[in-house]
């Protein structure tokens, strides 16, 4: 059986794919209290970046999404250490991109939910060898596109992205935003990317979703009518 279609079907709490010419290997993790710490510990970069607090509960939270609903891809070191991850979503619903089908088929996506490397390992290239292999899978398993959100501005992973073959979602040549309340107190904007498997996806604003200038990243317009008509309120 071709490996990524065996990956799609594994429910190993741990499994390692493959090991790659610098001595690391690509592996997955399933649900278990043991993997609740280690993904705790990889998701240390989000807490740093954006002054959100990962506790035991939101690690086991999210490992249970991936066990439901996705894939949980870790980057293993010449140590067989955790290094970096990237934890993916099957069908993950988007508040403010709509992605259309260009057939009227219904289309199966892959989300990148959350990449992360740990501070001792980044520049290395652990991110992006995560990125494409997700990549392939998706292609392997007929998936329609991948996609994956992240900042509008000083961004940590929109040139991963782009070096795999993601594009930012645009609507009339401007950036499509949307606002996240990261805290009870603290928020941001962010951009979503997508890369089309094959011929039959394009994009479209939807919902609450804000317009930024591509070159300057500032926010020009905010959709006032919850609708994907072309009604701008200048913002």
């Amino acid at each position: 059986m071709n490996k990524y279609k065996e990956i799609l079907k594994d429910n190993s709490k741990f499994k390692i794919w493959e090991k790659l010419d610098n001595g690391c290997y690509i592996g997955t993790l399933g649900y278990s209290e043991e993997n609740i710490l280690i993904l705790q510990n990889l998701l240390m970069s989000f807490a740093e970046h954006y002054g959100e607090d990962i506790d035991y509960e939101a690690a086991k939270e999210e490992l249970q999404l991936y066990e439901d609903s996705g894939k949980l891809f870790i980057y293993f070191d010449e140590n067989m250490e955790p290094v970096s991850m990237n934890g993916c979503i099957y069908n993950m619903n988007n508040d403010t991109v709509d992605f259309i089908s260009n057939n009227g088929k219904e289309l199966n996506s892959l989300y990148f939910y959350g990449l992360s490397t740990l501070p001792k390992y980044r520049g290395k290239g652990a991110c992006h060898v995560l990125v494409n292999y997700a990549i392939q899978f998706a292609k392997e398993n007929g998936f329609d596109f991948v996609f994956a959100r992240t900042d509008l501005k000083d961004s940590m992973s929109e040139y991963i992205m782009q070096c795999g073959g993601l594009e930012i979602c645009k609507k009339d040549d401007m950036i499509i935003a949307e606002w996240v309340d990261v805290t009870d107190t603290k928020g941001d904007y962010r951009l979503h990317m997508y890369m089309p498997l094959n011929d039959n996806v394009s994009v479209d604003a939807k919902g609450k979703f804000y317009l930024a200038d591509k070159e300057t990243r500032e926010v020009i317009y905010k959709n006032k009518t919850n609708s994907k008509e072309k009604v701008y309120g200048k913002y």
